[in-house]
């Protein structure tokens, strides 16, 4: 795979934070970059997706060298089979893509986009380019579950785009006049598309990306502190941060100014209550999650400071609960059985989740094998900012399921 990107300040990945946030670039590279468990795997599913797609488009090569370039990167201990389906998913969105164009496209794989004419030094790595009949496809895949990825308006694939109509100029000049998105995230959601014209592409590169690029280069411009702070390096510490979270509530609303019949405003005024409004809830709770976060990112800073000998003030290390545990198994439970202990005790047996054996066997595999077999518990109802994109649930559909004409 080509080299990661990370070490472009006004990056690709990170421009989500740079565009809204001018100062984090600079503040960020006071901290040093980690890993995680999440991106060593996302990396591992990355090189399987490209192995795919580099033996059926760009590189022939027998069966014998794709079962051995597979079998190493199946050998990493990040690998987990459920790799194999979600990048197959990846292939055949880029199959369909390519299929889709009058003729065949010329197609680009791990290529590095340079977009430095619009942000200084900005470059990145696109997963796949497609062009072809006065057109371009941009597709990324996505190898996490937990954060959905959408592929509208997302700047991380317009600046690839950018990139990508930057570096083929001189080959197709302004021939390319459409841009097609896509974000391949298996699982989360499978594909998400948006098209785009290259003039509002570039548009928005003047209006929105310059003028922003040319303050982050420098840190200059505010701090702005936003959904966008999620992967920033300096979100424990950063006092913008910090303020926007501890600034007072505005003043309350009394119940005289809710929604309360006259009466009801009446005795509970009488009580001397003030209650926050259902507006009020809403607004408080929206600020708890941002505060739920940061205090978790507070504790892990907090903690690996600590572990690197510097005093927390108010807090300190301790030893953590210890655990018992076997020794040797097979002696312990041996010596169990010659001191009167039945076996049938030692053991308990209990079913695999039908996600754990998903992805123990892998979607494809699994799907077969549990055909008919698996049936789906509709979820509790659970309350989430307005902005997740799953439609609102309703009693009425969850009560008496969809009315459809006969």
């Amino acid at each position: 795979m080509a080299a990661p990107e990370d070490h472009a300040r006004l990056s690709a990945s990170a421009s989500h934070r740079w565009l809204h946030c001018t100062r984090a670039p600079l503040l960020e590279e006071q901290f040093p970059e980690r890993t995680s468990v999440y991106a060593e795997a996302g990396r591992v599913a990355h090189a399987i997706a490209e192995l795919k797609a580099r033996k059926y488009f760009v590189e022939p090569m027998s069966p014998g060298q794709y079962r051995s370039r597979l079998k190493k990167l199946r050998d990493d201990p990040n690998y987990d089979k459920g790799m194999d389906s979600a990048t197959d998913q990846y292939l055949d969105h880029l199959k369909a893509r390519a299929m889709s164009y009058p003729e065949p496209p010329f197609i680009a794989l791990e290529t590095r986009v340079d977009y430095s004419h619009i942000a200084p030094s900005g470059f990145g790595t696109a997963d796949c380019i497609m062009i072809g009949s006065g057109r371009m496809d941009v597709c990324d895949y996505k190898n996490g579950a937990g954060v959905p990825v959408e592929a509208e308006d997302n700047p991380q694939m317009m600046l690839y785009a950018l990139g990508a109509l930057n570096i083929y100029r001189p080959i197709y000049g302004d021939t390319i006049q459409t841009i097609h998105l896509s974000i391949i995230q298996p699982n989360a959601g499978g594909v998400k598309d948006w098209g785009v014209t290259r003039a509002e592409l570039e548009h928005w590169a003047e209006a929105t990306v310059r003028p922003a690029a040319a303050l982050a280069w420098k840190g200059e411009g505010e701090f702005c502190p936003g959904d966008w702070c999620r992967f920033c390096r300096a979100k424990a510490q950063c006092t913008a941060r910090a303020a926007k979270l501890l600034a007072p509530e505005p003043k309350e609303k009394t119940l005289a100014e809710g929604s309360l019949s006259p009466e009801a405003k009446t005795e509970a005024l009488a009580a001397g209550a003030v209650l926050l409004d259902d507006t009020q809830v809403g607004e408080v709770l929206q600020r708890a999650l941002e505060l739920e976060s940061w205090v978790k990112d507070l504790k892990d800073y907090a903690l690996s400071a600590a572990l690197a000998g510097r005093a927390i003030s108010g807090f300190k290390l301790v030893a953590g609960r210890s655990a018992r545990e076997w020794g040797d198994l097979d002696t312990a439970f041996q010596t169990l059985q010659e001191r009167g202990v039945e076996g049938a005790m030692l053991w308990e047996r209990n079913p695999i989740t039908v996600a754990k054996l998903e992805k123990a066997l892998g979607k494809k595999n699994f799907a077969k094998a549990a055909d008919g077999l698996v049936a789906i518990r509709p979820g509790k109802p659970a309350l989430v900012p307005a902005t997740d994109k799953r439609p609102a649930w309703s009693p009425a559909k969850a009560a008496f399921g969809e009315v459809t004409d006969g």
